[in-house]
């Protein structure tokens, strides 16, 4: 990890630890090298969960809106990795990005539902994930997180849901649990539609298997 990246991630990782009451199981399941780590979204704060799930420097995409925020918050999230995604359809230079980062063996974190589930069941997963994975030759790592609708950090940061009625601030303190699971390599995806959205299934797949233990154990 670079010096601001380590010191960002000892401040996210207090907070999550003291308050948040992160719990993360199945970090042994991200392999070395460059790799693609697929999660649910929920809320504006899961950039940094998976992060901080994850123990390791990652890339993630934001909305380009967020990037005319002002002048200090272009500079916080571009100094953290963050790189600008233009919504609303295919956005070839943010492939492009994508393939960048994973030719020089980065971490990347997308978010293949494409924007904020309101209740926080998953959505269904766009195929881009697996044309990354699948054109890059790297693997997917599935990762599910649990209970962060219910959170604090939602009630704060996600104000627009909150002013809609599908964020409540919370009565008790539940926890938010980070889980990953095995990674979906693209050997034996064909390298065509098909193939993109087969691969993206079996990690859809996996984030649900992760979510349904998840609240088995809650």
């Amino acid at each position: 990890m670079r010096l601001r990246w380590m010191v960002g991630y000892a401040i996210v990782y207090a907070f999550g630890r003291m308050v948040l009451k992160v719990r993360v199981s199945g970090r042994n399941k991200l392999v070395p090298g460059p790799q693609i780590l697929a999660s649910n979204h929920v809320c504006n704060f899961d950039p940094l969960l998976v992060g901080l799930g994850a123990r390791r420097e990652i890339h993630f995409l934001a909305k380009e809106e967020l990037f005319k925020a002002s002048r200090w918050f272009d500079w916080l999230i571009r100094t953290y990795n963050a790189w600008p995604v233009r919504r609303g359809g295919a956005d070839a230079g943010a492939i492009r990005s994508c393939s960048w980062l994973l030719e020089r063996r980065q971490t990347i974190v997308l978010f293949p539902e494409g924007t904020r589930s309101k209740t926080g069941d998953i959505n269904g997963f766009k195929p881009g994930v697996g044309m990354l994975a699948i054109s890059n030759h790297v693997p997917v790592v599935p990762v599910h997180l649990g209970g962060v609708s219910r959170s604090i950090i939602s009630y704060l940061v996600d104000r627009d849901f909150v002013k809609r009625g599908y964020r409540k601030k919370p009565t008790h303190n539940e926890g938010i649990r980070i889980a990953f699971a095995d990674p979906v390599y693209p050997d034996g995806f064909a390298a065509d539609r098909q193939g993109y959205e087969e691969l993206t299934q079996e990690v859809e797949n996996r984030v649900r298997e992760l979510a349904a233990k998840s609240e088995a154990r809650n």
